[in-house]
């Protein structure tokens, strides 16, 4: 985020929170405030510790600034980096605030808040996904969590299944991509943790034909990209073909579920289409190589 942003986004944030920070009671509270007015936040923090310390800290709006001057040095001190203990702090206080506020005089403030902090957990964890590995997605997966935290908190009655999924998808995605762009050499793991991603989102209700139809489409693609390599050794079309055909099959068995789920979508016809003709290439491509043998073509 530009410097140019941070102050704009800040500069609003202060006046939707100006109700709360000015209804704060306490001195050591109000010297931060008008400390983070200034955006000198790091003083205001150190100001802030104090006054937790003290009868202040039994004000539901003392922690509310608390929240707000931690996520003002998520944001302006850190750069809204995804490992920042700011952006967890703020959290943390804005949810006590909540705990301790009976009377919802700060509840816009608050959802706004938390709404914004688990709006960043969301966008890190779709940016944790370029970097995670075969099997490793714990960094995307702990951002999502966060994320649904604070949304369950905020609404007891959220389902976080949807955004699972979603995840789910995004990294077998990352997965096939890699695993295209690595061909050969390497393709295994990234294609078989591709798959394992897609199985894992099929296995839910939300967005089930996308996960079923995109999982069977990488893994015909898989199998065209398979045994397209080995096309030139005629030693090899036998055991390339016979790899492929069961990726092939996968494929088909996949688009057949995914069109069960919901027969309404051509592209589920179209593709499985696409699968079946070359299904039954391969048996003209056999056809071909025994004639060639006869031939004593080698």
């Amino acid at each position: 985020m530009s410097r140019h942003l941070i102050s704009c986004f800040l500069a609003f944030l202060l006046v939707s929170a100006s109700a709360a920070l000015c209804s704060a009671q306490g001195p050591l509270t109000r010297e931060a405030v008008a400390l983070a007015q200034a955006e000198r936040y790091e003083e205001a923090e150190v100001v802030m510790l104090q006054a937790l310390n003290t009868k202040e800290s039994m004000d539901p709006t003392c922690w509310y600034v608390h929240a707000f001057i931690q996520k003002s040095l998520f944001v302006v001190r850190d750069g809204r980096r995804p490992n920042s203990e700011a952006r967890s702090a703020a959290t943390d206080a804005a949810i006590e605030c909540a705990r301790r506020n009976p009377e919802p005089k700060l509840e816009d403030e608050l959802i706004a808040l938390l709404s914004y902090l688990a709006d960043t957990h969301f966008e890190d964890a779709g940016d944790a996904v370029r970097s995670s590995q075969p099997g490793k997605a714990e960094v995307a997966r702990s951002h999502l969590k966060s994320y649904s935290d604070i949304q369950n908190f905020l609404n007891p009655h959220w389902d976080a299944e949807p955004d699972e999924v979603w995840l789910d998808q995004l990294l077998g995605e990352h997965a096939f991509v890699q695993a295209e762009q690595a061909e050969q050499k390497g393709a295994g793991p990234w294609f078989n943790w591709g798959r394992a991603c897609y199985e894992r989102a099929a296995a839910r209700k939300p967005d089930r034909f996308r996960s079923l139809y995109n999982l069977a489409i990488h893994t015909y693609n898989q199998g065209v990209r398979q045994f397209k390599a080995s096309e030139e050794d005629l030693d090899a079309v036998d055991s390339a073909l016979k790899q492929a055909a069961i990726l092939w099959n996968l494929a088909a068995e996949g688009l057949e579920q995914a069109i069960s789920e919901n027969a309404e979508r051509a592209s589920g016809y179209e593709a499985l289409a696409v699968v079946s003709e070359a299904l039954l290439n391969q048996g003209r491509v056999e056809w071909c190589k025994a004639h060639l043998v006869e031939m004593g073509v080698d």
